[in-house]
């Protein structure tokens, strides 16, 4: 009879299939158009998460989109309990979005690749322990450790209501560990651990001028833009530099260590690796700072869309009633979002002509989060990449923000792992998202090694 490694190996165009017929489910959690989208995305996993084998499988409600948990406690209490999180829904996407698919939805393979909305984040890489769990129940009729599987449908939107049903699940979620995909390495040779993330705060910036839009033949000059004075505002928080200006933005500011810069040295991305992956002809930012700092291990402030005036196509000339978008600050560790909301309030306050009225809404407020390095949990997965393969991962800071990771960590108490196996090219939240199939198949490899280690 097959072993594990050797059913996923068997299977794995059969695993692919199916991964394809979930990326067709376009679960947008932010659109109220897809909302039975969503739920349908809910529905496949159900289903999924019965057919490979799990004990009990259970779709939560909540004021949003439905959580899907499953679970199989059949190793035995000597033996730890993971928890795995993961998210089904994805970002919005569309072709007029820059996709060279047809359909951001209809899944595409090539070049070794399987382009679609959610193929890496985070599809794919959640999709990854169900296969590992399936291998093990199918070869042995058990897996080596008790595990607890948890996903939901609003990451992709702050998951607003995660953490009423943590509070209210305490004891069905308790754990020795936490387990996420939902990450990346650093190229396709070298695997990277994250052992933190930034935390993330999000406002809504609104200018607002006359009652209504007005003709700017007649009333150009004499009356205040809302375009230019948001546009001033915005450029008021950044130096030439990159540095932002905010006062007071950097108090609280945890600073690396000499042996953390020494480790984030040895990655191998510098001005070379972001031009080719991002299309710009330089980099930008503070300079004391390597690239992979600036990414990972130093707070940003950036507007991320930005709205006036005419909105379709077309010439319109007015100067308009208001103009507004989303700001967001990428945080790292020791700073508090609700305090660098209000550093924004004072710094915006100043930089406001008294002509206009301005606005400053928080919509969510996440804190950075460090994970120990030399927890057991963590020195496994070390162990388990290098098994499958052959390069020992690097510890790294990242950039992004999963919302549940500061929860678990201070609320539950315990380690979280964080085994990403997407690529720096992924193009997660942009145009023609892609998931490598060689990574689909060494992560349920690297998934089967790491279970394996945690029940020894």
């Amino acid at each position: 009879m097959a072993n594990p490694s050797q059913y996923a190996t068997e299977h794995h165009d059969q695993f692919l299939q199916e991964l394809i017929s979930f990326l067709k489910i376009p679960s947008v959690s932010t659109q109220p158009e897809r909302k039975n989208d969503v739920r349908k995305a809910a529905e496949w996993l159900r289903e999924r998460c019965i057919q490979v084998g799990m004990s009990r499988v259970e779709l939560f409600e909540t004021e949003g989109h439905p959580i899907v948990y499953a679970e199989w406690l059949g190793a035995g209490a000597d033996k730890p309990t993971v928890l795995v999180y993961g998210h089904y829904d994805v970002q919005p996407a569309q072709k007029d979005d820059g996709w060279d698919t047809d359909d951001p939805f209809v899944p595409e393979i090539r070049d070794g690749n399987i382009i679609a909305r959610g193929a890496t984040d985070d599809k794919g890489q959640l999709f990854l322990h169900l296969k590992a769990f399936e291998a093990f129940m199918k070869t042995t009729g058990a897996f080596p450790v008790n595990i607890k599987i948890l996903l939901e449908g609003e990451e992709e939107d702050s998951s607003r209501n995660l953490p009423a049903f943590l509070k209210q699940h305490r004891e069905l979620l308790d754990a020795d560990l936490a387990l996420i995909s939902d990450t990346a390495m650093f190229n396709a040779n070298i695997p990277a651990i994250p052992y933190g993330l930034r935390g993330l705060l999000i406002c809504e910036l609104i200018v607002e001028g006359p009652k209504n839009d007005l003709h700017s033949g007649m009333y150009g000059g004499a009356v205040a833009n809302p375009i230019h004075v948001l546009s001033r505002i915005l450029a008021s928080m950044h130096d030439d530099y990159g540095r932002v200006t905010v006062e007071g933005f950097y108090d609280d500011v945890r600073e690396l260590s000499s042996d953390e810069r020494a480790q984030l040295a040895r990655i191998p991305y510098g001005e070379e690796e972001l031009r080719k992956e991002t299309g710009v002809s330089a980099s930008w930012g503070d300079t004391q700072y390597t690239i992979v700092e600036r990414m990972g291990a130093r707070p940003t402030i950036d507007m991320t869309s930005f709205k006036g005036g005419l909105l379709g196509d077309g010439i319109k000339n007015i100067i308009p009633q208001k103009a507004w978008g989303h700001l967001t600050c990428r945080l790292v560790p020791y700073q508090n979002p609700h305090k660098i909301f209000e550093l924004l309030q004072k710094h915006i306050e100043r930089h406001s002509p008294p002509s206009v009225k301005v606005t400053l809404k928080k919509y969510s407020a996440d804190e950075a989060v460090l994970i120990d390095p030399r927890v057991a949990p963590m020195q496994k997965a070390v162990d388990a990449f290098k098994a499958v393969y052959r390069e020992e991962p690097l510890f790294t800071l990242v950039g992004g923000s999963i919302p549940i990771v500061k929860w678990l960590v201070d609320d539950f108490n315990i380690p979280v792992v964080l085994m990403g196996f997407g690529l720096p090219d992924d193009n997660l939240h942009g145009p023609n998202e892609k998931f490598s199939i060689e990574q689909f198949r060494l992560g349920i490899q690297t998934l089967i090694k790491y279970y394996e280690s945690l029940a020894e």
